[in-house]
């Protein structure tokens, strides 16, 4: 089975950052939001409601949690045939203990190819101090638990990649789908699981109950398809790392390393962080990278990998994460040192990257045959660019998730789809939305994801940025409060929008976001990644 790093994040496109706050959710007071956006169903085609199969389940997929309620439905296959075949939605309800349930959160995980599990760790976190919210965790279609499509013999376990799917196995992979679902496989798209999603709500929501939408990454993108096709449904929208229209992912390394130049910049304007890597961090981490191209640092090699290209992919999964990004910058530091103090460091940290990972739930339930399905047929450019020109850029990259090798494997050969129309048109709705994206987002840029806010500057509709945030903002934008705790900003922002989507919003806490603290006087962190209590020396 091949290796997978424990540091860098799975091969998820958007990421697998939606993981729950980082710091404790806080918002002042609770209110009850009234329904203003009424949901005119008649008006909107498509969706028809269906009955829900509700069983008892637990919040957590391991069985342990707080009691939760597991739903199945039938959806249209097709959402242009509301009467034609149908296939399983699933979706996990949790209200928290005391909790009146006075309003609904539907939850839209990224990828694409995620499903809903994540949610369970953030809903959990979310009702320490939100209790009268339901909590929704759809799987997308394709994923987890609604009829997924997949390989059965190239992610079983015992296969050459476990459940994940290798760049061998990939060919017998793609004519087994074929063979299972033929032309069929195009109706696994985002416009389709928009209409689940619709389908979903109207069957579920309670009488006079606010229902919400929160998107995280590529749940955005679904969230956005979703607003095309019911403009009214719901009260409000949150988009959270927002991945436009007219995204192409066979940019996501070229993005990566970008926001990586961006944050070697923050780095430069941080007096201690300017003191180990110099007046020009970028510049010194990439000739760091030139260097070991050529054999600088042999001493920690492994047979497994290049060393640059574990370092970049380390680098870029990092910057991924607000908990662990401001590493990125020691391990430049040492790397360009590399005395044998720095040897002995970095090889603890290759043991790190290099180990051997089990599969957890996320990555079992994740849809790898999803994943490309719209990531070829939705997320691509025309032409669509040559491997050469992806591994160019690969090369040439200080940080990269080398996301274009797995998609580029299947490049000129995945059966696409062609998109509908939605995919190149912007919608036109008075929903109130709040749009929150990062400064330093290495997976959906920040100049990228502005082009959205060009498009929804009505009424109740607001764009917040963070300076800082990485992918997540929820998880990425740490402040003090009032009462001297430490908060999501982004959190807070996200509940007192559910709880008043019509009010003015106060955006106060943006101002006091803290940004990567690189003295990184972490003891025990530090001696995980480096085997000693300081990550620099």
């Amino acid at each position: 089975m091949k290796h997978r790093m424990n540091l860098t994040l799975p091969l998820a496109l958007f990421a697998l950052c939606a993981c729950g706050p980082m710091v404790s959710p806080s918002v002042d007071g609770s209110s009850d939001a009234a329904s203003e956006a009424g949901s005119d169903a008649a008006s909107e085609a498509g969706a028809q409601p269906g009955a829900v199969r509700w069983t008892p389940c637990t919040l957590h997929e391991d069985g342990t949690g707080a009691p939760a309620q597991c739903g199945v439905m039938q959806v249209p296959l097709d959402a242009t045939r509301p009467d034609g075949p149908t296939i399983e939605y699933y979706f996990k309800r949790f209200r928290p203990e005391g909790g009146r349930g006075l309003r609904a959160l539907w939850m839209l995980q990224g990828g694409p190819g995620a499903s809903g599990h994540v949610f369970e760790g953030l809903s959990e976190a979310l009702a320490t101090r939100f209790t009268d919210v339901d909590y929704y965790m759809p799987d997308h279609r394709g994923t987890g638990r609604s009829t997924r499509i997949g390989c059965p013999m190239q992610e079983a376990d015992g296969s050459e990649g476990g459940p994940a799917i290798t760049d061998g196995e990939w060919p017998a992979c793609i004519a087994s789908v074929q063979s299972e679902w033929g032309t069929r496989l195009g109706a696994f798209n985002t416009t389709n699981a928009a209409n689940d999603l619709g389908v979903a709500i109207e069957a579920t929501r309670a009488q006079g109950q606010p229902v919400f939408v929160l998107g995280i990454s590529y749940g955005t993108y679904l969230a956005h398809r979703f607003l095309q096709l019911f403009p009214r449904r719901v009260d409000g929208v949150v988009m959270d790392s927002i991945a436009p229209q007219g995204l192409s992912l066979f940019r996501q390394d070229e993005d990566s390393n970008e926001a990586a130049r961006d944050f070697f910049a923050y780095c430069g304007r941080d007096a201690f962080c300017r003191e180990k890597l110099g007046a020009d961090p970028w510049a010194t981490a990439s000739d760091v990278f030139r260097r070991l191209k050529t054999g600088h640092c042999a001493a920690i090699a492994v047979p497994e990998i290049p060393t640059y290209v574990l370092m970049r992919r380390a680098m870029a999964g990092l910057m991924m994460d607000p908990g662990l990004r401001a590493y990125v910058a020691p391990i430049v530091h040492r790397l360009d040192r590399c005395d044998a103090r720095d040897i002995t460091a970095l090889r603890v940290l290759v043991r790190q990257l290099t180990q051997e990972q089990p599969f957890g739930a996320e990555q079992r339930l994740w849809g790898w045959v999803l994943m490309n399905n719209i990531a070829h047929s939705e997320f691509n450019e025309s032409p669509p660019p040559s491997a050469a020109l992806l591994e160019s850029i690969r090369e040439g990259a200080v940080a990269s998730r080398d996301i274009t090798a797995v998609l580029g494997v299947n490049l000129g050969r995945w059966p696409v789809y062609t998109p509908d129309a939605y995919a190149t048109q912007w919608a036109v709705t008075s929903t109130p939305m709040l749009m929150l994206q990062g400064g330093l987002d290495p997976a959906t840029l920040l100049r990228k994801a502005r082009e959205t806010r060009t498009h929804f500057t009505g009424q109740n509709q607001h764009w917040v940025e963070f300076a800082t945030a990485s992918h997540t903002t929820l998880s990425s934008t740490p402040f003090v409060d009032e009462i001297g705790e430490r908060r999501s900003c982004a959190t807070r922002l996200l509940m007192r929008f559910i709880e008043g989507p019509t009010q003015p919003l106060d955006t106060g806490c943006v101002a006091r976001v803290e940004g990567p603290e690189f003295r990184l006087e972490r003891p025990d962190i530090n001696r995980a990644l480096f085997g000693s209590a300081s990550a620099w020396e």
